[in-house]
Order: structure tokens, then sequence, then C-alpha cells
């Protein structure tokens, strides 16, 4: 979900803080140029002013091929190169084919990896940013006749992943928050793999592990152009990293595959990777794979660990046989009669749930072009996400493709398809193919191919680190407080451990103030909806000063009101929505969350993070940043979306970490009602450089708690503040 008016002025009311400034943070790290090599590679280690990145070439030698064609003033270009990595500013006319860097072009090769590494600085926008390999220097429709990773919005969420193809997107429905990320598209003889890793208790793996999130299965064409390209309008985004290698663990046609056969010298014997076949029926071969007589046949290989992308290439005749592909397959007495299949045939698509031999159908369609065609070749491609540990994870999704469009999606909890049934099935492995009964060779099967979750990166797709995880939540509580104790105005209270004394930084109306409510809460008073507040409230903690180069910061937000979080899956009546507090009839419909937590430098230098949660988008809630642009206008300059992470008067957690330069924000969303505790979820990072490339890195004077001025009187409790 978008919204566009968030950059309305915020007027900051401030108590001085003489000798605040921000020296102590000292200067940014100078960048690191990669050791020489021969491949394409590019660590943007050199200062490019805006509008100068055009006819350079990469620290390493390699050749940049940029298109800018967005001007500001007298000069064309707007793009440039800062604290080692490439700002990709906003378009003033957003589309592809203005904005974005490719290289020298590289032969399609199995085993060559395109590899770059980025923080997105909006993907909320329908497309956003696209990178990998292209038909072009300079493509203005990127995802056509390329294998590239488009990020662009995700409904409630941050955004998803979409792949080229020779055709067009093919959208994966994965979700992705606006967090560094790496991405890995690995070349092949027909098409490619595409690979991302991530966060530490994200949603992909962490390296050296990284998640094979999908397949193109029938691009050919001989030389692509590594790139990234821009379309967005709203936020600068930034690339770390880039490099083109040849893996030698690759560079057989399946790439990441933990089974995979082409099919195409006789029945299923011994498969190419993961052992040999079992096979039930009679199978024929062909020169366009294997075929089956009129009975049908089917095939299994049990490669030892959890599928997450399945691939199939049929090819059908005049007539047809309906053909199946097979996953999360478990034996019982040597037998599968447990497994999932997607079964497509000329009359219909279903996927269907096979317990005990007995098959259940999830979910169907007969639309006639969702449907096998006759005499043609198709190529089928299913993405499993897993188990779903919450409403908030990203498992419990099977979405089916043909030539790169969705055929059918099934999300638990659904009937047939709850999460108990999902969660139970996800990790059996046993994959494989079926031809059903029909006329004897309608139909052949050639290129399966299932790749697992997760995959070991190779050793020279790692990049040396030159700084602190972004994962670090530092090691020292230096300050925390549970807000226990009688009613009491919270400037001048002690925080419980560490000893620090809370100060009120603004505003200076003395008739609105934080308030340690008796209950082991924080709470403003007085409430927006009883007396509207003339600003902000800032309630801080000086940061002694051996922390000052990092600090990572939580507390717990209850936003005002009542309601529950419903059950997933449930019918939702007339009025009713999934937080019961945005119901019609509810008198908590109307209560808006503004509540969060905030670092300062000075009064030119602060940072502020707010939950954000109201009527006008009750199917959904965000986390908001806040800068100052003058001492008194601080916009919204970042933001993301959360799906409904908040709820009335259920508690959800925001943890960040900042280190001066670095920021990375964690959620813990609320629980409803059949979820177990959900666990802190990275959802965010951005640097201080995105928003300042010409500050030096920002020294923490004070960390702290906020509210806005329209906040309805959300409680805050369990601060906690640690340093390293």
């Amino acid at each position: 979900m978008k919204r566009y008016l968030l950059l309305a002025p915020l007027l900051l009311i401030l108590v001085a803080c003489p000798g605040t400034g921000g020296s102590g943070g000292g200067n940014r790290a100078a960048c690191v140029k990669y050791p020489s090599a021969d491949f394409p590679q590019d660590s943007f280690g050199d200062s490019r002013p805006v509008a100068g990145v055009a006819g350079t070439t990469s620290p390493e030698g390699t050749r940049r091929l940029v298109t800018d064609l967005e001007q500001e003033g007298p000069t064309a270009g707007r793009m440039s190169i800062d604290n080692c990595s490439l700002r990709m500013p906003p378009l003033f006319e957003p589309s592809f084919g203005r904005m974005g860097v490719a290289y020298p072009s590289v032969p399609r090769q199995n085993g060559k990896v395109i590899h770059f590494r980025l923080t997105a600085g909006d993907v909320q926008e329908e497309n956003s940013l696209v990178f990998g390999g292209f038909d072009s220097p300079n493509p203005t429709t990127p995802m056509v006749g390329s294998n590239a990773i488009l990020l662009r919005n995700f409904g409630q969420q941050g955004g998803t992943f979409d792949f080229g193809s020779k055709t067009g997107a093919m959208e994966s429905g994965l979700p992705q928050f606006q967090t560094q990320l790496d991405g890995y598209v690995i070349l092949r003889e027909r098409g490619a793999v595409y690979v991302v890793d991530g966060l530490a208790g994200g949603y992909y793996g962490v390296p050296p592990k990284a998640s094979v999130i999908g397949l193109d299965q029938s691009l050919t064409s001989p030389e692509l152009y590594p790139g990234v390209h821009s379309a967005n309008q709203v936020y600068a985004h930034r690339i770390h990293h880039f490099q083109v290698r040849d893996v030698a663990a690759w560079q057989n046609w399946y790439a990441t595959a933990h089974a995979a056969d082409r099919l195409t010298n006789g029945p299923p014997g011994t498969a190419e990777k993961g052992g040999t076949w079992t096979t039930t029926g009679n199978f024929g071969s062909s020169a366009n794979g294997v075929t089956a007589d009129a009975g049908g046949a089917m095939a299994m290989l049990d490669p030892g660990a959890p599928s997450q992308v399945l691939g199939l290439t049929v090819t059908t005749g005049n007539d047809p046989q309906g053909v199946g592909i097979i996953f999360r397959a478990n034996k019982n007495g040597g037998v599968y009669t447990d497994y999932y299949e997607l079964f497509i045939s000329s009359t219909k698509a279903e996927l269907v749930r096979v317990s005990g031999g007995i098959p259940t159908e999830i979910t169907a369609t007969t639309e006639p072009e969702r449907l096998l065609p006759k005499n043609a070749t198709v190529y089928l491609q299913l993405i499993d996400s897993g188990p779903k540990d919450t409403r908030f994870s990203a498992g419990g999704r099977i979405r089916v493709l043909m030539n790169e469009k969705e055929v059918l999606s099934a999300e638990a909890p659904i009937a047939h398809f709850t999460n108990a049934d999902n969660n139970n099935s996800a990790n059996f492995t046993g994959v494989g193919f079926r031809i059903a009964p029909g006329s004897a060779g309608g139909t052949a099967v050639s290129y399966f191919e299932a790749h697992p979750r997760t995959i070991t990166l190779p050793s020279e797709l790692l990049l040396p680190e030159q700084e602190a995880p972004l994962e670090d939540t530092g090691s020292v509580v230096v300050a925390s407080d549970d807000f226990s104790g009688g009613y009491a105005n919270l400037a001048g209270r002690k925080t419980p451990v560490g000893g620090l004394t809370w100060e009120k930084k603004a505003s200076r109306n003395e008739n609105e103030y934080l308030v340690v409510d008796g209950a082991g809460h924080v709470t403003v008073f007085p409430r927006a909806q009883d007396s509207s507040r003339s600003s902000l409230l800032l309630y801080g903690l000086p940061w002694p000063s051996q922390y000052r180069n990092f600090a990572s910061l939580e507390a717990t937000i209850i936003p005002a009101g009542e309601g529950v979080l419903r059950e997933e899956g449930a019918t939702l009546g007339v009025g009713q929505r999934v937080c019961s507090g945005f119901d019609e009839t509810s008198p908590s419909k109307n209560n808006r969350l503004r509540a969060g937590l905030f670092l300062w430098q000075d009064r030119e230098n602060y940072i502020l993070l707010r939950g954000f949660m109201d009527n006008s988008q009750s199917d959904a809630s965000e986390v908001e940043w806040q800068v100052p642009e003058r001492p008194d206008y601080a916009p919204v300059v970042r933001r993301t979306n959360l799906g409904v992470r908040w709820c009335h008067g259920l508690p959800t957690t925001l943890r960040l970490s900042f280190d001066g330069e670095r920021i990375t924000l964690w959620v813990k969303g609320a629980v409803g009602k059949g979820d177990p505790d959900t666990q802190f979820e990275p959802v965010q990072t951005l640097r201080w450089s995105d928003l300042f490339p010409d500050r030096p890195t920002f020294a923490i004077n004070m960390v702290g708690i906020y509210y806005s001025e329209d906040d309805t009187g959300a409680r805050i409790d369990n601060f906690k503040a640690l340093g390293r």
C-alpha cells in the first residue's frame, strides 16, 4: 500500500543542548579497492560528483556503460558515487531507460554469475529497481529478454521479486522488505537460476547460505549486459558491489539443483543429479523427452532435502496427456502415498494434496489460458515457500507458473491447506513428475529440476566484509526501564538499569508531557482526541561518551484502544477488519499510532522513528523515519509497509541499531489468534549517508522515545538501550 501524504512539517520546539555537536562521529572509513582480477567488478570506491559517473571505469578497471538522462539544472545527469556506493536518486520522469549503469557484455555460459549487493531506497512503487543481465546496456523494457530480478510493490508488505524471461516478468509472490540484500543471477545454457541472501532473522538465507527463489527456463540469448536500472520516483537506491564470476560448481545446466535430469536419453534411470528414479507405469522416449503409454506413468527422486523451486518442460501433441509436478513427497512402507501435486491438462489445472493415497483438491481452474495447450512446448515452474511459522512469515505459499504467467496460487491457511497441513508436509523431500493416462505419447517431459530452499555459496562469491555486521545489536546494556512504580512525570526519573536520567527534550509546553502511568508504561498527556497537542514530545537519556558511536534501542509500543488480530483465513463479516479495533462498530477505530524512538546529535542532526497506524489504512501499518531538512522541519524520508503488524491494545516491539552511518530496523509483530510468539524480523536498512552524503558520521549524544502530536495515547514499555 502506498501513501503520499507523508511530508507534513513537524514544528520542533527543542531544549538547547550546548556542546552536542557532531564531530565525535568522526569520518567514514576509506573505501577498499578489490584486488586486481580478470573478471568484471566494481567496488564503487571512487567518489564521483552528481552527473559524474558517465564515462568512468570502476576502481578495478571495468568500464561503466552509464545512462543518466535526468537533469536538474544546467548539467544532464543525477547519479553519483559517495561513501563506497553508487547513488541512484529518484527520477523526475519515472521510467526505465533513463537511469542505470551497465557493464560490457558477457557470454551466456553455465555457471556464470552476475552478483549485485544493494539497498533499495523504496520498493513500494510498481516498478522500482532491476538488476541482472539484459539484452542491451539501456533496456526500456528490462524484464523482456533478460535474466534479471525486479524489486517492486507488494501490497501491504514492502516489496516482492519478479524475474526476467524471454517474454516478460514472472511474479514470484515472495516478499522482500527494504533491507540490504545480495542478488545472484546464475546464467545457464537455457535461462537462469535466481538466488538471494539477506539478514539473519529474515526470509532468506544468510551468508554463506542463500535462497533459491526462481528460475528462467527458456532464454537462450548468447550474451547479456550486466547492469542495474532504476525507475523509482521516491527515494535513492544504493548499489554497493558488482561482480561477474564463473563458478565451477554450477557449470552444469541445472546449476544449484539437488535433483535434475534432462530426460532426453531414454526412460528414467539414473538421474543427472539426485540418485536413481523410482518409477511406476511404462515410460518411453522421444526427441522431446520422456513419454508414457496410455496407462500413464510416474517417476520419483529423493534428493534428501526439501525443495523450494521446481521446473519441468512439457511438449504436447494434438491430444495431450495431463502432466503433474510432484513435491513434498513422503514414503509410507516404501511407497509414495503422501505428496502434493500440481496437475495440469487441457481441461483442468489443480493443486492437489494426496494423503494416504487419497487426493484432496486445494485449488483449481478451468480458464483456457491456464490449461495445457495442444501442439506446444511450455515451461512449468513451481515455487514453494515452505513452513509458515506465524502470519508474518514467508512460508505457506505455493505458486505455479506456466510460460512465465501464474496458473495457480495457494496460501495457507485456507480450506484443505491449513497451517498444520502446510507445516506437517513442508519438510518432506521426495520430488518427481507424472504423465496421466490418455493418448499414448501425447505428452513428453524434459528438463526436470528441483532446487533446495537454501544453498551454500561458493567462496568466490563471499565478499570480504569491512564493517561490523548489520545484525549487530550491541553487547552492553547501558540503560533499561520497565517504567514500574506509581504515576509520575517521566522527566527526572532514573532508569532502574544504568541510572541514566530521563530529560524532556521537546516540547517546551509545560502542559504537554509524558508520564509513567502506574501500570508499567509510559503514555502521553494530553491525548490528542481529548485536547490536541501543539507539537511532538521527545524524552531522552544522555548517551555516555564511551558509547557515542553505537546504540541499539528497543521498546514495545501498544496502540491506544482495544482489538484482536483475527485468525488467518477467517471469514470477515460486513464492516469487520483483520484487526477488530478497526471494525465499523468499534469505539477504537479512530485511534492513531504515532509513537517510537529517537536518536539525537544536535538540532540539525537527529533521527525519529515512529510506528504508524490509523483508520486510513486499517489493513496495513507502517514504520516511518523522519530527519530534519532544517531545525523546524522533519519530513518523512523513509517508510516501509508492515501489513497488519499493529492492532489496538496489542504490543509490537521495535528494535533499531545505529553506528553513526548504518541503521537496521527489526519488528516483532503483535500476536494474533492461533499464532505463536513472533521473532524479531529485519525489515529495513539505510545509511546516514543515504540522506546526507556530505555530512560526517552521526555522533549519538542522546537516545529516547517520542510521540508525534496526533498520537491518541499509545503506551510504551520495556525500553532498552545497548552499546558496544
